[in-house]
């Protein structure tokens, strides 16, 4: 073998080794990338769902504290249900009252469209309680009466409808149903629910007088601690004889009495300036004397610089739910208004006191109790998000 031949064998031994080095190198990368990102992928499945877990937990210490803060105290100032919004001071929400039972007074400022005076505003509790997150309170009783269908003619009203847990209709409720025509007279009819040809339900027949309005209360009973109630406005049509049912026109605020606790409220309501006249009727299921409802009319006074119409000391039962009605008169116009003791917050009625996004929210969490109010046990819910 020559010289020259020598030099170009070396050459290409020098070539392959250096590409074979190449190929080792590539090589060892390609398993480094792949173990590396094993481990990435693994570190990611252990990762993720712990700190998503450790997220999750911080935010349901957030909302047990939350949930205790608003129903399991009384709030700041401890009286703050009857004090004007206005005169709120480092206030606190808290639905507690004083017997460590729900109050329905403060339960009661959360409801839509009352007065600006007493209306609590979903923002200012919120930074009351340096929350980042929004959260809903809802409030409504475990069982549900539905008022499904009504005929009114000649003074004689007929409402048909369900009383139902979750979904299941309840045989043998207890019903009270009354109608409050626009002279105040109140009629009432007791029934229970019963199977009619398969259905679930209950009907009840009220002799009434004959008028152009009616506001329509249904209570349920289930046992001695399930309560709900449920109301319509009636009025007839313009033309025919035909009734329909229309919106109420108000929601007034009632509070507990301060002298006469736990058996008697009073209330206000905006008083519309032609209006010469009101009454409020508190009804209530039928109690062992046999009465259903109390009447009084109210007196025109001035409130914050606002004429309203005011009550004070009306009887209500020591126990058990109730719904005022304010009935307001002027000349021929006539309007009705109600809130329930306590006014439910439930998405059945638009009351549920949260952020205005709440409608949009698809994931949150959310806590549930049932806690006592007047001897009824109520459920108690708050949405976190």
């Amino acid at each position: 073998m020559t010289n020259n031949q020598k030099k170009r064998l070396k050459a290409l031994l020098r070539n392959t080794k250096a590409q074979i080095r190449g190929v080792d190198f590539a090589l060892a990368l390609l398993i480094f990338v792949i173990a590396f990102s094993q481990v990435i992928i693994v570190l990611s499945n252990l990762l993720i769902p712990s700190l998503v877990q450790m997220e999750t937990y911080s935010q349901e210490q957030e909302l047990n504290k939350l949930y205790s803060n608003i129903f399991n105290s009384k709030g700041n100032p401890t009286n703050w249900g009857t004090i004007s919004t206005d005169a709120l001071l480092d206030f606190k929400l808290g639905l507690m009252g004083s017997n460590l039972e729900l109050d329905f007074t403060k339960i009661n400022r959360l409801t839509s469209d009352i007065s600006d005076y007493w209306a609590l505003n979903y923002l200012d509790v919120k930074v009351s309680y340096g929350l980042i997150r929004d959260f809903a309170v809802s409030i409504y009783s475990p069982i549900s009466i539905e008022i499904e269908s009504f005929t009114a003619a000649f003074g004689t009203i007929t409402i048909e409808g369900v009383v139902k847990e979750l979904l299941t209709p309840i045989e043998n409720a207890d019903i009270w149903v009354l109608s409050i025509d626009d002279n105040n007279n109140v009629a009432t009819n007791y029934t229970t629910t019963q199977n009619f040809s398969g259905e679930i339900k209950f009907q009840a027949v009220i002799n009434a007088d004959e008028t152009d309005h009616y506001t329509i209360v249904a209570f349920a009973q289930v046992g001695e601690i399930y309560q709900d109630y449920t109301t319509i406005r009636l009025a007839k049509e313009s033309a025919g004889l035909e009734y329909e049912i229309v919106d109420f026109d108000s929601h007034p605020f009632a509070y507990e009495n301060s002298v006469i606790q736990t058996s008697a409220i009073d209330l206000n309501v905006e008083r519309d300036s032609l209006s010469d006249e009101a009454t409020g009727i508190v009804v209530f299921p039928f109690s062992d004397l046999g009465v259903s409802y109390f009447r009084q009319s109210l007196l025109a006074t001035t409130l914050n610089s606002e004429t309203i119409y005011e009550g004070t000391g009306i009887p209500i039962p020591a126990s058990g739910l109730a719904v005022l009605v304010v009935h307001d008169r002027a000349d021929t116009t006539y309007t009705a208004g109600y809130i329930g003791l306590p006014m439910f917050q439930d998405e059945e009625n638009g009351m549920i006191f949260a952020h205005s996004s709440f409608a949009d929210q698809t994931s949150f969490i959310s806590q549930t109790r049932t806690i006592l109010m007047r001897n009824v046990l109520l459920k108690c819910q708050i949405w976190y998000w």
